[in-house]
């Protein structure tokens, strides 16, 4: 058979992996190409198992080799340039409510800006990877014309003169870009990375603890030099060169071809969603939904406690550094650890160690060293939570990565929704106007670091029963006898 036309058939356009792990015989798969074929259907022939390893030996080796960790580190710098980012969005947000020219707007109005940015990046990454698995030929020019909006996009924000014109700007067209800039990423990740996919995915997505570290210090010496305008230029620039370098690594694993005749485009949703409508998902879903209420707060609200106890402004920005900054370790060290051990006894360990860092660390916070170790434990069991999606996810899409990637993108719309509502009910939490330093729960937090601890624990009893349900309720599959 042709190269050309073998290269065809497998490289359709559907990110071929994603419907290839299990192969020829109903219990293997192969980790190359994995062509999934349904029962009831012709097995290929002897040549089409030689054409097949062929193709086995054109493309790179999945969990290593120089292109897979390319696409890894790549990945990395987008992570740590648009969620790093986000993660920094806490000093802009105290630049702007006090200075001209919008200070004047009510600090509601201002955080719709970072929040409307961070909600539609997480929510529109599912409909993302569903169009681009449809049309994965579209997926790379996409990415290059969307980091090119996203420079557009901040460069025309520094010009802005009302806070509607950085809701639009820096909220709406920067966070549709964003979102279409990243999603392949999440796509790809399961073609490059099998065995080491929690280790690949930690390291990725520790890129936005990397960013939540180096962003808010290099941004608050910038406003405080050059203003918001020349800093938003600068930000632009520096996005642009080095996501425009990272997006050359950032490729699939297999060629795309554009669909023909003979064979179809992926279909928009796979005909069989029983793993998406599982227990399993919900579960996961409900304990990343809990989890995510409690971290935003914190994310949000901790420059403002730091703020009660200093009047000075860089503890406030050094809380917010280190508290992104140590979810990179945990990022990575969850991923990994999810490699090799059940991933619930992570989230365990995450739910019980942010809880307590809550109730107790935060709670009985009366100086900056009570306030930096919070900050410390707190950013890295919680905000290291996303490092068990690999795991989860894959648990969920066995070996069609098509159902992991559409799990990811569950995990993300219901972490987009939360980092809206999270910071809303803990504001209503806050009471303003107790300036007092208690022993407990002082400057009106009270409420507020009790909601924090219970969505931590609420995470915990997650934890348990989905390791219930992965012990004892799912059925094994029945397999006719040969």
């Amino acid at each position: 058979m042709d190269d050309q036309i073998l290269l065809q058939n497998v490289s359709i356009g559907k990110t071929p992996s994603v419907r290839q792990r299990e192969t020829y015989e109903p219990e293997q798969s192969d980790s190359s190409l994995g062509l999934q074929i349904p029962d009831g259907e012709a097995r290929p022939s002897n040549e089409s198992r030689q054409d097949d390893n062929f193709m086995s030996a054109v493309l790179p080796p999945v969990d290593k080799g120089r292109h897979a960790w390319m696409f890894c580190i790549s990945a990395c710098v987008f992570e740590t340039f648009i969620w790093g980012w986000n993660n920094t969005y806490g000093i802009f947000q105290n630049y702007y409510s006090s200075h001209s020219p919008f200070d004047s707007a009510s600090p509601a109005a201002i955080s719709v800006i970072g929040t409307t940015s961070l909600g539609i990046q997480y929510m529109e990454i599912i409909v993302l990877i569903a169009f681009f698995q449809r049309y994965p030929e579209y997926a790379k020019p996409a990415m290059w014309i969307c980091l090119l909006i996203c420079v557009v996009a901040l460069i025309v924000s520094s010009f802005a003169t009302q806070v509607w014109h950085l809701i639009l700007l820096q909220g709406v067209v920067f966070g549709l870009s964003a979102g279409i800039l990243y999603a392949p990423i999440v796509m790809w990740l399961s073609d490059w990375f099998v065995a080491r996919r929690g280790l690949a995915g930690g390291i990725i997505f520790g890129g936005s603890g990397v960013g939540g570290f180096v962003f808010p210090l290099a941004m608050g010496y910038l406003l405080d030099s050059v203003g918001f305008r020349w800093t938003l230029r600068i930000w632009a620039l520096s996005l642009g060169v080095f996501c425009g370098v990272a997006l050359i690594g950032v490729n699939p694993r297999i060629p795309v071809r554009k669909p023909t005749m003979d064979v179809p485009r992926h279909p928009w949703f796979p005909a069989d969603l029983s793993r998406l409508k599982s227990p399993l998902l919900a579960i996961i879903l409900g304990t990343n939904a809990v989890q995510a209420l409690g971290f935003f707060p914190v994310s949000l609200f901790i420059p403002t406690y730091t703020s009660s106890l200093s009047s000075a402004t860089l503890p406030s920005t050094i809380v917010l550094a280190l508290f992104n900054a140590v979810s990179v370790v945990f990022f990575i060290m969850f991923g990994r650890i999810c490699d090799s051990y059940p991933y619930p006894y992570v989230i365990l360990a995450s739910g019980i160690g942010s809880m307590l860092a809550a109730l107790l660390l935060w709670g009985f916070a009366s100086s900056l060293g009570w306030v930096f170790a919070f900050a410390a434990v707190f950013g890295g069991f919680s905000g290291g939570f996303p490092g068990v999606w690999p795991a989860a996810a894959s648990e969920i899409g066995g070996q069609l990565n098509h159902i992991t990637s559409l799990a990811f993108g569950c995990f993300a719309v219901v972490k987009g929704i939360a980092a809206i509502v999270g910071p809303i009910i803990a504001a209503s939490l806050h009471d303003r106007s107790n300036h007092a330093k208690t022993i407990y729960g002082g400057f009106g937090f009270r409420n507020v670091e009790i909601f924090v601890g219970a969505m931590a624990g609420a995470t915990s009893v997650g934890a348990v029963v989905l390791s219930f349900y992965s012990t004892y309720k799912r059925k094994p599959i029945n397999r006719a006898p040969s």
